[in-house]
């Protein structure tokens, strides 16, 4: 009874992605990002008063990793390579990632993506950002920590270190100028008084 169920959820969903899909995601990563920048405590209307704070900086932390996740899969797509999974017992010649154009889309998944962990790991296989790989690498491996420890474990206290969110910064611009050609200016507010920022510009 819970295959079918679950089957029948994931059917809701079934697609497979192609080149043109990457503007939804990109869209849905600025959502995420500006969300998690700008959310404050009283923006928080349900739940215990003395836990907002708290429920704030979960919904910081996980729309951070949800962005990190879309943000990637549209870099995928708009260098026209392929997120769905491939399905269980294909094998192609060649590991991830595939160019849409050289598979045959019957050999994926169409209600199932590549991870989050995926897609960081072949990230640096298409697209170049020279000498900044290593800081977009650690700014995007602590959003899907933050994603999922959020997900997973519901805790009262969080050992907040603000250069998490620094990193996290520093990896978006960068990979938000070199993918889109796009300037991002970004601070997510977490420490008290800190002002957030969120604001893209299209670089000429």
């Amino acid at each position: 009874m819970n295959q079918s169920v679950e089957r029948s959820i994931k059917d809701q969903y079934a697609f497979f992605f192609i080149e043109e899909d990457w503007i939804i995601f990109k869209d849905s990563a600025d959502y995420y990002f500006e969300t998690a920048a700008k959310i404050l405590g009283k923006d928080i209307q349900y739940g215990k008063e003395e836990h907002k704070l708290l429920r704030r900086n979960v919904t910081k932390r996980l729309y951070i990793g949800i962005g990190c996740e879309h943000l990637l899969k549209a870099i995928y797509l708009k260098n026209g390579f392929c997120i769905n999974r491939l399905r269980k017992g294909k094998k192609l010649q060649n590991p991830y990632p595939y160019k849409i154009d050289d598979i045959d889309k019957n050999d994926f998944k169409d209600d199932d993506t590549l991870s989050l962990n995926q897609l960081i790991e072949n990230l640096f296989k298409i697209e170049e950002y020279g000498k900044e790989k290593g800081s977009i690498e650690k700014g995007l491996k602590i959003s899907k920590v933050f994603r999922n420890k959020e997900g997973h474990v519901a805790v009262i206290l969080h050992d907040f270190k603000a250069q998490n969110y620094r990193d996290i910064e520093r990896s978006l611009i960068w990979i938000y100028r070199k993918s889109f050609n796009e300037d991002l200016q970004l601070t997510f507010s977490v420490a008290a008084g800190e002002e957030a920022n969120f604001n893209i510009k299209k670089i000429e």
